[in-house]
């Protein structure tokens, strides 16, 4: 576990690196470095999932990516010694990194430079050049250099590369006022040719060659200056680069040296990038001309005579859906060139988790160039030291989704200089003194043209009576034109005369736009609203509303909706489809749901205060019942031969799922895999706690089968927990062991301790069979950890138990286990032996899976007795298997084996084919650890192929 102590653990000046142990590494999957520098950018903000995958993949993401995910995020964990999670933390809605003072290189240049900013405008610059050095040492190239360049990490790297510019410009300032002369004109014209049009570095090469008593030189410098900045711009030097050239014009030349120049805090500081924060203006930002105008005036206009120092708030108010962040960004674009010392910008969640105002401060205080040591800790420091910062400087600041004026007050600024613009969808009273402007709906004219840029000109141009139907059944609220451009925009085979007609009719009006009383403003509890009138009873989409948001996973199927709400499919897709069209609930695909993030807090607190208690614990019991019995269904096909989890029958309102195929059972629990993790924890946090650790030993074939080992090891943690809960050893042996065995795959030392522990509750209980499964496990964590001596005593026990038993799964598992063994303490023959007892077992019981791993594991130790055709035999055999099974993780061992092999049969072709798509599917599945030797053995091919 990494623990806070102020140095460095990750680098971000030049290529991505993390410190492991006492050296640094670099991350070998892009994937994963993008996803460390995203949430490295966005140090101690949680950064949301779709932000990640858009991050990881901009042009189109795979259709599993949060799965994929979730695994770059264990591996990183991983990497960084961060098995518990404590510093890239689970955050909802994403992930958080959390990082102390100093442990990021680019924090620490950021205050080296601040001191040594402060050093020089105290008259230290000695001190001031070696602060800035020290500081530029830690830049090791251009910053982020192997980070995929998306957007937000290009802006990041150039802002990065401008402080470095910064900061060796103010280390040349330095050594000016130390009078190094010399040492400064080489460094300056090496940046010169570089940025050509940096009137900063020309003045310095001329103050450092007038200082060198080269005065004629330094004019020729400002010749060249001014001819290139009008060759490239077209316009003559600035002020004070024409300035600096008179003086030196007009000096003595017998006069001692003296800087021209004097550098004082107030310069210094002004270094500091200026914050320009707001998000970007939407393409498509339709009307609201007059709002615009009036928030330009009101932000813009002087303060009243009788109160000159009054900052100027203004309070942009109304429902859900009318636009009122879209309408502040907008404005404030307009506005950013009025204010230019910066624009800061900040969500302040006030709908959802609702921002702290000190962490908010925080934040805007290192975006304006306060180094984080100095930052205060308490809120009433923090929002002192902000108003001192702003004091005199013309900022704006835009407060998105305010909660309250608790939250607003002290983020603002002190000065009336500065303007303040703030959205909420209720009034805030409190904020004396601010203007305030209620939003309504569109204008005739300003909803048309929302309505044609969504749908097209075309489209409406042809049906122009039938789009002026649509639009007056919208009554002018912005959501509900969205909504019914976008119904037509996705539905191509509609004419917009088909929505004019089921428009038409007013009692089905709301079934069709799903927008709540038009009459009023759009927002969460009018379309809530009107669904209760709808069915009072609970029965209808408002029932299902409410206990919808008890399901805490990332979307819902609709055979798990059915069971949550109690109620046939055919019905529940109705019900869904209306909170579909009532934009309560999004359909990203065919019978799957999901809710927006503050929709769901929403409904869960809509199931709390009214819904009973005894129906919400039915629902979810209903629901994580179905996702047990679906998932031992999966089970059942994926690893037939594995111990069932013991189950009753379902109640008879539960219809859990049943496959006919492998392939359908794994593609369901791939599809289910947030789904599975989720209803574990919930029913743990629910107090079901038998459903709580049966999911995950239902689970653990799927898990086994895609190498899933982060939600292996988290679900059964948290069954584990749920089997101590019920005082149930059996169940708590059963947990203990899956933990063993996933412990055991990533060779972890404690993988024993828990099988042991497993062992011994299996003994007390007096079960036979577990205890089977556990000695075969003991084995394998054995062989995992490379004592091979212990692997072969723990099996051949694991054998006579199975055959005591009558097991011959795992009697044929643990002969496996025996020939591996055997195979690495050199005893090939032996080994071959019990492969092949292994390999008839597994072909008698018609079990795939395992018949490939005996194929590969033969092949393999053939290939140590230097029998290659014969290897090579063995394992194409098993690629063939493994790929009708689609076992990725048994593919990339297969074809590394096969790789190895057609190497030694001097076809080297051949084993540079199958090491590379083996190392693309490691890579794929973030095993670093694999793919770094795949790499190695691919490059002794090349040079042997010369």
């Amino acid at each position: 576990m990494i623990e806070p102590s102020g140095a460095a653990l990750f680098r971000i000046l030049g290529p991505l690196e993390v410190r492991a142990g006492e050296g640094w590494t670099k991350i070998g999957a892009a994937k994963q470095r993008s996803v460390l520098a995203t949430l490295l950018l966005r140090p101690g903000e949680p950064v949301s999932t779709d932000v990640l995958i858009d991050e990881v993949w901009p042009e189109k993401p795979p259709a599993k990516a949060a799965n994929l995910l979730s695994v770059y995020v264990h591996h990183l964990r991983k990497r960084i010694g961060d098995a518990g999670g404590r510093v890239l933390v689970t955050r909802a809605p994403g992930y958080q990194l959390v990082l102390g003072p100093g442990e990021l290189d680019a924090d620490q240049f950021a205050g080296l430079v601040t001191e040594g900013r402060q050093a020089l405008a105290s008259g230290a610059p000695d001190r001031a050049v070696d602060l800035l050095t020290e500081a530029l040492e830690l830049w090791r190239g251009p910053a982020l250099a192997d980070v995929p360049a998306t957007a937000l990490v290009a802006a990041e790297a150039d802002r990065l590369g401008q402080s470095r510019l910064e900061a060796l410009e103010l280390r040349a300032e330095a050594s000016l006022a130390c009078g190094r002369f010399a040492e400064v004109l080489p460094e300056v014209r090496r940046l010169l040719a570089d940025h050509p049009l940096q009137e900063k570095l020309w003045a310095l090469q001329m103050r450092a060659l007038y200082g060198a008593g080269r005065q004629a030189e330094a004019l020729e410098v400002y010749e060249q200056a001014r001819n290139k900045i009008a060759d490239e711009l077209g316009v003559d030097p600035g002020a004070e680069l024409r300035q600096l050239y008179h003086q030196i014009l007009n000096a003595d030349d017998d006069q001692p040296v003296i800087p021209l120049a004097p550098v004082d805090l107030g310069q210094v500081l002004a270094s500091v990038p200026v914050p320009a924060q707001l998000p970007a203006d939407i393409p498509d930002f339709t009307g609201r001309s007059e709002q615009v105008g009036q928030l330009r005036e009101l932000l813009t206009r002087a303060g009243e005579e009788d109160s000159p120092g009054a900052v100027r708030v203004v309070l942009v108010v109304g429902s859900g859906g009318l636009g009122k962040s879209a309408l502040a960004v907008h404005a404030a674009h307009l506005l950013a060139s009025q204010f230019p010392d910066g624009q800061l910008y900040a969500n302040l969640l006030g709908a959802t988790q609702p921002a702290d105002p000190a962490e908010v401060l925080g934040r805007f205080l290192r975006d304006l160039g306060v180094d984080g040591h100095r930052i205060p800790l308490g809120e009433e420091e923090r929002a002192a030291h902000f108003r001192t910062r702003l004091a005199g400087k013309q900022v704006l600041i835009v407060l998105d989704d305010a909660r309250d004026a608790a939250q607003v007050m002290p983020l603002l600024p002190g000065s009336a200089s500065c303007a303040v613009l703030v959205t909420a969808r209720n009034w805030l009273p409190e904020l004396v003194g601010s203007a305030a402007l209620d939003l309504e709906v569109l204008s005739p004219d300003e909803g048309r043209e929302l309505f044609t840029r969504v749908v097209g000109a075309k489209r409406v141009a042809a049906e122009p009576a039938a789009a002026d139907e649509v639009l007056a059944a919208c009554v002018g609220l912005p959501l509900a034109i969205r909504i019914a451009g976008a119904r037509l925009a996705t539905r191509s085979a509609w004419s917009v005369r088909t929505l004019a007609d089921r428009l038409a009719d007013e009692r089905r009006r709301l079934d069709e736009l799903r927008v709540g009383n038009l009459a009023v403003r759009a927002s969460f509890e009018v379309s809530f609203a009107s669904l209760r009138r709808e069915a009072a009873n609970g029965a209808g989409p408002a029932g299902a509303f409410r206990l919808l948001g008890l399901w805490t996973g990332p979307w819902i199927q609709l055979p798990a909706a059915s069971a949550l709400l109690g109620k046939p499919e055919v019905a529940t897709s109705d019900v869904l489809d209306r909170l579909v069209d009532a934009h309560l609930l999004e359909a990203p695909e065919p019978d799957r749901y999901r809710f927006h993030d503050l929709l769901r807090v929403y409904a869960a607190d809509r199931a709390r205060t009214q819904e009973t208690e005894q129906r919400r614990g039915d629902a979810v019991t209903r629901l994580l019942t179905w996702y047990l019995h679906t998932a031992e269904a999966a089970a059942v096909v994926i690893s037939p031969q594995h111990t069932r989890v013991p189950l009753g029958p379902p109640d008879g309102a539960i219809r859990p799922l049943h496959f006919t195929t492998l392939e359908d059972a794994i593609a369901w629990c791939e599809t289910e895999r947030a789904g599975l993790l989720a209803a574990t924890r919930l029913a743990a946090a629910s107090g079901l706690h038998e459903i709580a650790w049966k999911l995950p030993a239902a689970a653990m074939s799927f898990y086994y089968r895609r190498s899933h080992w982060g939600d292996w090891v988290a679900a059964h943690q948290t069954g584990l927990d749920s089997a101590r809960a019920l005082g149930d050893r059996g169940a708590q042996a059963w947990m203990l062991n899956n933990l063993g065995m996933a412990f055991g795959v990533q060779h972890r030392p404690e993988c024993v301790e828990f099988l042991e522990q497993a062992l011994k509750l299996y003994r007390a209980v007096g079960d036979l069979r577990g205890e089977a499964r556990v000695e075969y496990n003991v084995a394998n964590a054995w062989f995992d950890l490379g004592r091979y001596a212990e692997a072969l005593e723990a099996a051949q026990r694991s054998v006579a138990i199975q055959q005591q038993i009558g097991n011959r799964y795992v009697e044929g598992l643990a002969l496996g286990t025996v020939g591996c063994a055997y195979r690495e303490l050199g005893q090939f023959g032996d080994a071959v032996a019990h492969f092949q007892r292994a390999l008839a077992i597994f072909r008698d019981l018609g079990d795939l899976d395992s018949e490939a791993d005996s194929l590969s594991d033969l092949g393999d130790t053939y290939l140590g007795m230097h029998q290659v055709d014969e290897a090579i035999a063995c394992l194409q055999d098993s690629l063939a298997i493994r790929r009708s099974i689609e076992d990725r993780a048994g593919q990339a061992a297969t074809l590394q084996r096969l790789g190895y092999a057609h190497r030694d049969a001097g076809d080297l072709g051949l084993a540079r084919g199958f090491l590379a798509e083996a190392l693309r599917l490691n890579e794929d599945l973030g095993d670093d650890s694999k793919a770094t030797g795949i790499r190695a053995a691919l490059s002794q091919i090349a040079d042997a192929a010369g």
